[in-house]
């Protein structure tokens, strides 16, 4: 009987399930769409199948996710992807100049797709291309990165494998069996062995197992699945920054920086306040022949008001002078008919400051990104690093970002075994290692794996 591989179970989700969407990437089940006269079935990625674009939205809402997510991406990505040489025995690797595999990567503008990749890695933590053969299927000749979320995963057949990868516009997508927005169906390659299942598939090589089998002479398309590894092992994997909007620490954010915004809006909108005398009104009223308290009166205190409002408001009134008369009380206290008093706003919101500095902090935390190389928390803070910290920081950052490029290389790996290049290179992303003032240089590139190939 043959071996059940990749098993996954849907989970059910139950009709008192009130768990809000993050929560959980899969509450229900499975979804549909008819084409070309035939169903497909697929996995729902959220409750409501919109939980990737409701991800990018609240990222896209919050400037240190947003941040955090620029700089894990800047960080992964380091110097971009070589193909690099194969070396002599004590020559340094470099990039390759085999001229069919440069134009490989010219023609498919390899370091935006790895740019590509490493962004719905970070977003997501899996990552979908499609590889095209030519017209022998014996060469990959083209590359596509697809956005994952815009991705879903057909229904696990009864060993649990998955077929298919389904490509189109899933937004607001009311009514999955509508035919009207088109979507591509692409066969998935084997997650743990994409470079097997393409040669069985192509005919280049059988596989001795039975796993996999050849593919009609017009499938030219297929779909490579990189997944980073997360607990349950779930269709979608569970992000671990998503945590931070699970327990609350995203919304606190929110409500402080909310917070902070009207502290500010409101004090800044009273600038100045009027103190003015009762008898002042009466005496001016009287100099008018105005009745008090009449329509009139009324009238003639919201002019003088105005008037007082325009001469000191605006730009160009900022070096006007106003004067006032003002009388002694026997006791010699003053009384002043009019006065005008600056409300200082210097302070207004500032409360906020530390509680806002956390909330970042912990949102930095959630997307292991530290807040003294990201600029969480800016100024003279407590947290202001020498620079040999961030030096030992940025590396310790980049080290982290190997089981990534590790997961990465697959496709990579793929394209380079099925187009008969193992012999002349082999993938790699150089890192930037930061030096010291005393080496004459301010970094160098280093290639993690140059030993193990040389």
């Amino acid at each position: 009987m043959r071996e059940k591989r990749n098993i996954i179970e849907i989970p059910k989700a139950s009709a008192n399930d009130n768990t809000t969407a993050f929560s959980s990437p899969e509450l229900n089940s499975i979804g549909y769409f008819t084409q070309a006269g035939k169903k497909y079935e697929y996995v729902k990625w959220g409750a409501n199948d919109q939980l990737p674009y409701e991800m990018i939205d609240k990222v896209e809402r919050n400037s240190v996710l947003s941040q955090n997510k620029l700089f894990n991406l800047l960080t992964c990505y380091s110097r971009g992807i070589e193909y690099m040489d194969i070396p002599a025995e004590g020559e340094e690797p470099k990039p390759t100049k085999n001229k069919d595999i440069r134009k490989f990567l010219m023609r498919n503008s390899m370091k935006k797709f790895f740019a590509e990749q490493i962004t719905d890695m970070k977003y997501f933590y899996f990552c979908v291309c499609v590889v095209i053969l030519n017209r022998n299927r014996d060469k990959i000749v083209k590359v596509y990165h697809k956005d994952v979320c815009n991705c879903r995963f057909e229904k696990p057949d009864e060993n649990g494998n998955i077929r298919h990868v389904f490509y189109g516009s899933w937004r607001n997508n009311t009514s999955p069996a509508s035919g009207e927005d088109k979507k591509e169906v692409i066969p998935l390659l084997d997650f743990d062995d994409p470079l097997g299942d393409l040669l069985a598939r192509t005919d280049n090589e059988r596989d001795a197992l039975g796993y996999f089998k050849k593919s009609p002479q017009s499938q030219t398309k297929f779909a490579i699945v990189c997944k980073f590894p997360t607990a349950g092992g779930s269709v979608y994997p569970v992000p671990a920054w998503t945590a931070s909007i699970r327990d609350g620490w995203y919304d606190i954010y929110n409500f402080l920086t909310r917070a902070k915004k009207a502290k500010l809006k409101n004090g800044q909108n009273i600038r100045y306040h009027a103190e003015i005398s009762t008898a002042f009104w009466e005496n001016l009223a009287l100099s008018k022949n105005i009745p008090l308290n009449s329509d009139e009166f009324n009238d003639m205190k919201d002019q003088f008001m105005q008037n007082i409002k325009d001469y000191l408001s605006g730009s160009e009134n900022s070096d006007k002078l106003i004067w006032s008369e003002f009388s002694v009380l026997p006791d010699g206290k003053e009384m002043h008919q009019i006065k005008i008093s600056t409300v200082d706003t210097t302070k207004a919101g500032n409360e906020y400051n530390d509680d806002v500095a956390e909330a970042a902090n912990v949102l930095c935390y959630g997307d292991n990104v530290h807040p003294n190389l990201a600029g969480a928390n800016p100024g003279k803070s407590q947290m202001n690093n020498s620079g040999s910290d961030k030096r030992e920081l940025f590396t310790m950052k980049q080290s982290l970002e190997t089981l990534t490029h590790d997961l990465m290389m697959v496709a990579h790996n793929t394209f380079i075994f099925f187009n008969k290049w193992q012999d002349l290179v082999y993938p790699e992303v150089p890192i930037i290692q930061l030096t010291t003032l005393d080496e004459h240089k301010d970094m160098e590139e280093v290639l993690p794996n140059s030993q193990q190939n040389s």
